[in-house]
């Protein structure tokens, strides 16, 4: 087994989790999510519902990288660079390959009013009720939401005081609970901007990484972690309380070094490719296994092949814009940053 060791594994590994949460929800939506908005020509022998849940790892995995990398950033500004790069340039590409791929081959329920297709480049659409062309895309609102939020206690200088933070999350939610289980009023915009019906997950993820690396203050934080358990069991669906133990499991073995097989170069590929082959798959997916059961193609074989097709899709998305695009913008980024700072003579 070929393996990248140390420090740079144990992140490495993290991206490969992100990457098999990828994987999970593509196998979801090609299988389960697939036949019941369309219909295999041929029952398939499985369904992968279980993928539903990936985008709750998703989730974890960004309170635990965007804490890290807001407790390593020196300005607000090289935050909203550097994730902005990360998100948007691919996004917009994205976008731009499914648009020409529906319009090809894709299906009649595919097709978007242009003025709900403009709103999808803003990553916000749904928020202000327009369609997304690719119905993965929800979950990108919910990311771009917590990012703002944290960067809004980065600049109040309250991230030493996370665990507040989430306890004043936590009760929120509570509050939020208690209006939906009595059929209250609870103001939408509240909900969505604050992302309450999943910030608990986003908050594990900020604690396992105090618990990384605040080895003094694991009781606390575990404890908390156990209340982030005990709000998700009281407020959202009983799925999502195993759902969230689950992902408690993969942490702890993630922190404790258990899971440095996932350093293996397949699963770091996939990793790498994850949030590519996250915008890619869904709408064009589904075109490609339509027309490849239009074909006469076996409803499996026409979803092994979308897979190899999305992952190669990806692949060169990843290539030919996501890297480069933000590599090009944190260089400039940071050339401008230092010609602002040099000494004038």
């Amino acid at each position: 087994m070929s393996t990248i060791s140390s420090q740079q594994e144990r992140l490495i590994g993290l991206d490969a989790l992100r990457g098999l949460a990828a994987l999970a929800v593509v196998l979801f939506h090609y299988s389960t999510s697939y036949q019941m908005q369309i219909g295999h020509a041929d029952p398939l022998p499985f369904h992968f519902y279980i993928g539903n849940y990936g985008v709750q790892l998703f989730f974890l995995i960004s309170g635990f990288v965007i804490f890290m990398t807001l407790e390593r950033t020196r300005r607000a500004s090289d935050f909203v660079v550097s994730r902005f790069s990360r998100l948007f340039p691919a996004y917009w590409s994205a976008i731009c390959l499914t648009l020409l791929t529906v319009t090809l081959i894709g299906l009649p329920q595919q097709h978007l009013p242009a003025r709900d297709l403009l709103a999808n480049f803003s990553m916000v659409q749904e928020f202000f009720g327009f369609r997304s062309i690719d119905g993965s895309y929800w979950t990108l609102e919910i990311e771009l939401f917590f990012y703002v939020q944290m960067l809004f206690w980065y600049l109040l200088g309250m991230l030493e005081r996370i665990r507040w933070i989430i306890a004043g999350w936590l009760a929120l939610v509570l509050v939020y609970g208690l209006f939906v289980h009595n059929h209250w009023h609870f103001s939408y915009s509240v909900r969505e901007l604050l992302i309450l019906e999943y910030i608990p997950f986003f908050a594990i993820g900020i604690l396992f990484y105090r618990i990384r690396t605040r080895p003094g203050e694991t009781a606390a934080n575990a404890l908390l972690i156990g209340a982030c358990m005990l709000v998700i069991g009281a407020v959202y669906r009983p799925d999502f309380f195993w759902v969230a133990l689950t992902c408690v499991l993969i942490f702890t073995a993630f922190i404790s070094g258990r899971l440095d097989w996932l350093g293996w170069r397949p699963l770091a590929f996939l990793g790498g490719i994850s949030y590519s082959l996250y915008l890619l798959h869904q709408a064009i997916g589904f075109a490609l296994i339509y027309r490849f059961q239009e074909l006469g193609i076996p409803s499996v074989v026409a979803c092994v092949l979308t897979i190899a097709c999305v992952i190669l899709l990806a692949w060169g998305l990843n290539v030919a814009v996501e890297k480069p695009a933000m590599r090009w913008l944190r260089d400039r980024w940071r050339d401008r940053v230092r010609r602002v700072q040099a000494p004038q003579h």
